[in-house]
C-alpha cells in the first residue's frame, strides 16, 4: 500500500508516480476497450480523459477531473450524449478502481 498524502501524491505524481498512473489508465483503457464500442472507447480516452487530472483524496480513495465540458470535446464518434456520459461514467469509475489497485489500495473498503 502506497504510502503518501494528498499532498504529496499532487507534488510526485508526475515524478514519482508516473508509471504507476499509466498503468492504471492503460488498465482502464484496455478493460473497457473489451467490453464496449472500441471507436467510442478510443475517443475518450484521446479526447477527454487525455485532459484529465487525478487526484488523492486520502483513505485509499482517488479521483478523476475531467476537462470543462467533457462530451463537447468528442468528434469523429457518432454516439448520443447518454450514451457517452453513461461510458465516461463507467470509465472513470474503472479508472479510480485501478488507480486503487495499482497502489494497494484494493483491499480497503472504499468511503
Amino acid at each position: 500500500m502506497a504510502d503518501f498524502t494528498p499532498e504529496e501524491f499532487e507534488e510526485e505524481k508526475y515524478v514519482d508516480y508516473f508509471p504507476q498512473l499509466q498503468t492504471a489508465y492503460k488498465k482502464a483503457f484496455n478493460r473497457l476497450n473489451e467490453e464496449y464500442s472500441s471507436d467510442l472507447v478510443h475517443a475518450i480516452d484521446q479526447q477527454i480523459l487525455n485532459e484529465s487530472e487525478p487526484h488523492y483524496e486520502g483513505d485509499g480513495e482517488f479521483r478523476i477531473e475531467l476537462p470543462e465540458n467533457p462530451t463537447d470535446r468528442l468528434q469523429g464518434v457518432v454516439a448520443d450524449d447518454e450514451k457517452v456520459e453513461q461510458l465516461l461514467d463507467i470509465y472513470v469509475d474503472e479508472l479510480e478502481d485501478q488507480l486503487r489497485a495499482e497502489f494497494g489500495f484494493d483491499d480497503q473498503p472504499k468511503a
